[in-house]
C-alpha cells in the first residue's frame, strides 16, 4: 500500500497486521506444524541412519552438533518449499500474498531452516 502512496496510520496497520496473523494462525499454523512434525521426523531418521553409518560430520568419535543442525536446517527448508509448492494445486490459492515471490518464498524457506536450527538445538 505504501508503494501506492497510500498513508496507513499506524493503529490502522498494526490492527491489519494483527488480523491477519490471527486470521492465518489456525489454518496457515496448522498447515505449518504438520509440515514440520513431518519434516524433523524425515530428518531425525535420516540424521539416525547417518550416526549408525558414521557419515556426520564427526570429531573424536562423536556427531557434530553442525551435523545434526544442518540436516533439521535443511529439513524445516525443504518442508516449507514443499508445502508452499503443494498449497497451490491443493487449494487452488496461494494462500500466502509474501510467498507470491521468489524472494517471498526464500523468506519463509529461511524461516523453515531456522525452525529446524532451533528444534535442533532445543532437542
Amino acid at each position: 500500500m505504501t508503494a501506492l502512496n497510500i498513508d496507513i496510520p499506524a493503529p490502522e496497520w498494526l490492527s491489519m497486521v494483527l488480523d491477519d496473523l490471527f486470521g492465518l494462525l489456525p489454518t496457515y499454523g496448522a498447515i505449518i506444524a504438520v509440515t514440520l512434525t513431518l519434516s524433523f521426523f524425515i530428518a531425525s531418521r535420516l540424521n539416525s541412519l547417518l550416526e549408525k553409518r558414521a557419515l556426520t560430520l564427526t570429531k573424536n568419535g562423536a556427531a557434530g552438533i553442525f551435523g545434526a543442525a544442518g540436516i533439521f536446517g535443511a529439513a524445516g527448508a525443504v518442508g516449507f518449499l514443499i508445502m508452499l509448492a503443494a498449497m497451490q494445486p491443493i487449494l487452488d490459492v496461494t494462500l500466502i500474498a509474501g510467498a507470491r515471490s521468489h524472494l517471498g518464498i526464500a523468506a519463509q524457506c529461511i524461516a523453515g531452516f531456522i525452525s529446524g536450527l532451533v528444534y535442533s538445538r532445543l532437542r
